[in-house]
């Protein structure tokens, strides 16, 4: 029977503290993208990606609405948003693309149809079109992609973002918050790996976090549904205890993920979705460590919950089925 710990998607969420790390560390390209970001003139940054890279997006937004006074506006979009000049622009706006593969369909669209120039990008591939496109670029370290699934990518991708803000914003505690992702997220890899498998397959379910934390709940329902292929929805704290309560029955799975601090919110929320009849299970991340790391901090259990489950229907962790459509929609030709 395959464990866990024998899918490629586990190895590649081994290694990430490490990548996290190296990408901190390195800073590759961070000051060149900042400084493009509030050069002279700029007034707003869109931020935008799809998927994982979305979910960072919005983590980035979420980070920047508590600068105390921000040099330049930042928005967060979807980028279907962005694709074949749908897009708005107005003087003054830089795009910050974020992409690992650097090759998404709906942000070389909207770098061809006429964003406006100089174009900043968060990657993992330099050489990629939208890395050869961007005049500035962060540079995110993979070192192995074994699996379809994000997970050095999307941490990688969370880390060098906030420190490309924590430069725009002289923020010197997200700066060193980013330096010191990697060794939080060690112990926390050590955690899911000894947390006890979930022994039933739930019909459906819903994941919720407040603040930072709700970029870390949509992002651990994207990996139950990528790869345990389950209809699993994530919302905004709030937003679960109310309308996510809806759809909730007996064999449904609630998942709350905590920030830093209690939340009694949350607390709430997870009530509530219980009282559904839903088996409520909390993904804690790192109490100490700061609220704007949570999408990292809740990646190790969101992982290990998914390969679990995935498992449970003899699904294939590393080779979902939907890989081949999703390339020949995602990717730019």
């Amino acid at each position: 029977m395959t464990r866990r710990t024998d899918t490629g998607l586990w190895g590649d969420l081994v290694l990430t503290p490490g990548t996290v790390s190296a990408t901190a560390a390195a800073a590759d390209g961070f000051d060149d993208v900042a400084g493009l970001l509030t050069a002279p003139g700029v007034r707003r940054v869109v931020v935008t990606g799809n998927g994982a890279q979305w979910h960072v997006a919005l983590a980035l937004w979420l980070a920047w609405l508590h600068v105390p006074d921000p040099p330049v506006e930042l928005l967060a979009v979807p980028g279907g948003l962005v694709a074949r000049g749908r897009f708005p622009w107005r003087d003054g706006d830089r795009l910050l693309a974020l992409s690992s593969s650097g090759e998404f369909r709906d942000v070389i669209e909207a770098i061809d149809a006429g964003a406006p120039r100089p174009i900043a990008a968060i990657t993992a591939n330099a050489g990629s079109t939208i890395g050869r496109a961007a005049e500035a670029r962060a540079l995110v370290a993979v070192e192995t992609l074994r699996a379809r699934t994000h997970t050095q990518g999307y941490a990688g991708a969370l880390i060098a973002g906030l420190g490309v803000l924590a430069r725009m914003s002289g923020d010197s505690g997200l700066r060193a918050a980013t330096e010191g992702a990697g060794d939080r997220m060690a112990p926390l890899i050590a955690r899911a790996d000894a947390r006890e498998a979930i022994t039933g397959r739930p019909h459906a379910g819903v994941c919720v976090g407040t603040g930072p934390a709700w970029p870390a709940a949509l992002h651990t329902a994207l990996c139950l549904r990528e790869v345990a292929i389950l209809p699993i929805d994530g919302y905004e704290t709030r937003e679960g205890a109310t309308t996510g309560r809806f759809s909730t029955v007996p064999g449904d799975l609630a998942v709350t993920v905590a920030g830093p601090r209690p939340d009694p919110l949350l607390d709430e929320a997870g009530g509530i979705l219980a009282e559904g009849g839903a088996e409520v299970v909390a993904i804690a991340g790192d109490p100490d460590a700061d609220a704007r790391l949570a999408p990292a901090m809740a990646l190790p259990e969101a992982i290990a919950m998914s390969i679990d489950l995935a498992l449970l229907a003899g699904l294939d962790p590393d080779a979902p089925a939907w890989a081949g459509a999703y390339d020949r929609t995602s990717r730019g030709t």
